[in-house]
């Protein structure tokens, strides 16, 4: 959330100047947040009990997908 609030926010500073450091800034704190949230991601995966569920349904879901998104080349 915290990545995605500055990432998204929009400044209202008049001088320009500082428009521009604080657009950088927060740009910058944002990407940051979202690496690090990418690192810890691929850390916690290998512990935290819901994330391996979550990565078990989505491994589930790509093996088996649902048909009526499947492309079928035999209608017609």
């Amino acid at each position: 959330m915290f990545a995605f609030l500055f990432l998204f926010s929009e400044e209202q500073d008049e001088n320009p100047t500082v428009w521009l450091f604080h657009v950088v800034i927060d740009k910058a704190l944002a990407i940051g947040a979202i690496f690090y949230m990418t690192r810890l991601y691929k850390r916690w995966i290998k512990i935290d009990p819901w994330l391996m569920a979550y990565e078990k349904m989505c491994d589930e879901v790509m093996e088996k997908p649902n048909p009526m998104y499947l492309d079928n080349d035999n209608e017609g």
